[in-house]
């Protein structure tokens, strides 16, 4: 059993059993452009979700967006086996592409995810064995592009997609879910923010402004 409490959350040898997908996917619409290349603290997005989970997964792979992403951000590139579905189509490419029975899911719209969370969500799952582990905002709200999927869990997605049923909150009941309540990543010690992300323009500003102390604005 993996003591969550543990500092480091994510011991070296269990990141063996873990890949890591980033969904780059999207049309990015109320952004205006997409948000896997904002830029912040000097990095674009996509590089920021890519470097934490290579902190904690062996393999890491991007999901949807660009194949230019491969030769740019030296990382495999897998387009969406269904596109114009979501997010539980880019879980589904995940899945078909893995080497290893838990996942880690990152969106790119995250800028305040950071390595101790990611490690705290992977031996959680690792722990509890579940088919999906997924955590809660302080304000009760699912953060299901932070969580962590494991393989067997495919047949239940491409169930769902195949039923036209798209929303991720459709298909958590035909699996094991685990839900990690915000009381327990309080006590883990994280900041009510670390789920905040970028839909907007003004998000993106919020971010800049929290992450880099800056007060330039979306260009």
């Amino acid at each position: 059993m993996i003591c969550t409490s543990d500092k480091s959350f994510l011991p070296g040898r269990l990141s063996s059993f873990l890949t890591g997908f980033v969904l780059a996917g999207g049309s990015s619409r109320r952004m205006g452009r997409p948000k896997a290349m904002l830029l912040i603290e000097g990095e674009t997005m996509l590089e920021r979700q890519i470097r934490l989970l290579r902190s904690v997964a062996r393999r890491v792979v991007v999901v949807g967006g660009s194949l230019e992403y491969s030769t740019k951000f030296d990382v495999p590139v897998a387009p969406d086996v269904v596109s114009g579905r979501g997010p539980l189509a880019g879980i589904n490419t995940a899945l078909l592409q893995t080497r290893t029975e838990f996942n880690l899911v990152l969106g790119c719209d995250l800028p305040f995810v950071n390595r101790r969370l990611l490690g705290f969500l992977a031996a959680h799952a690792i722990a509890a064995g579940s088919d999906v582990t997924v955590p809660r905002s302080r304000e009760g709200r699912v953060e299901p592009l932070c969580a962590v999927y494991r393989r067997r869990a495919l047949h239940a997605i491409r169930t769902s997609l195949a039923a036209g049923q798209n929303k991720l909150s459709n298909f958590f009941p035909k699996v094991r879910c685990v839900f990690i309540p915000w009381s327990d990543l309080a006590r883990a010690g994280f900041q009510p923010s670390v789920f905040d992300n970028m839909n907007t323009p003004e998000d993106y500003d919020y971010a800049r402004r929290r992450l880099e102390g800056s007060t330039a604005t979306f260009t």
